[in-house]
């Protein structure tokens, strides 16, 4: 979204506080983050955020590390995207097609791989400081060979739109690299 200032998307159980907030599914985990109180501009207060469940690793799934280049979007855009803060991790089948996760921090992409192709998403909902709502799509596209020989880059792709509300402010697109980096293959 343009000409925006502050983000915090949090889920909150019973606690008042002038945030934004968007609802995810599935188990609540607990993990406490900081975020800036965009009700007046103050100082950080620890707030408690819903991350997703780790993933379970088995003898027929295997790991690669994701970094994220540079993302690159047009001056005055603030994203609610998920792969700037730090590597993520790629869950998929050692061989053959099935489900692919990749997660970053507590935030899951889901999709699947079929033969090298790979196609994975994440939606987001949020009320935003214009009084409109807001989804959100961000996308992992790529072919990679698990050969564990070569890197390879996925395309990740951010897009937004104002689905309630008027006066909304303008949306905002966005591109990066993802690197996949494979883990050591298993014996």
């Amino acid at each position: 979204m343009r000409n925006a200032h502050h983000l915090a998307i949090v889920s909150l159980a019973g606690l008042a506080l002038p945030v934004l907030a968007c609802v995810r599914q599935g188990p609540t985990v607990v993990a406490a983050v900081e975020v800036a109180d965009v009700g007046d501009g103050g100082p950080a207060v620890p707030l408690v955020i819903a991350a997703a469940p780790p993933m379970v690793r088995d003898r027929d799934r295997c790991t690669a590390r994701l970094r994220s280049s540079i993302i690159k979007t047009n001056p005055g855009c603030t994203l609610d995207e998920r792969i700037s803060h730090g590597n993520g991790t790629l869950l998929y089948p050692c061989t053959g097609d099935g489900p692919v996760e990749a997660v970053f921090a507590e935030h899951r992409f889901t999709g699947k791989i079929a033969e090298s192709s790979l196609v994975l998403v994440l939606g987001t909902e949020l009320d935003w400081e214009d009084g409109c709502h807001w989804e959100t799509k961000q996308t992992l596209l790529g072919d990679w060979k698990r050969d564990g020989k070569k890197r390879a880059k996925l395309a990740w792709s951010y897009s937004e739109a104002a689905v309630s509300g008027t006066g909304c402010f303008g949306s905002c697109t966005a591109t990066a690299d993802i690197e996949i980096v494979p883990d050591d293959p298993k014996p």
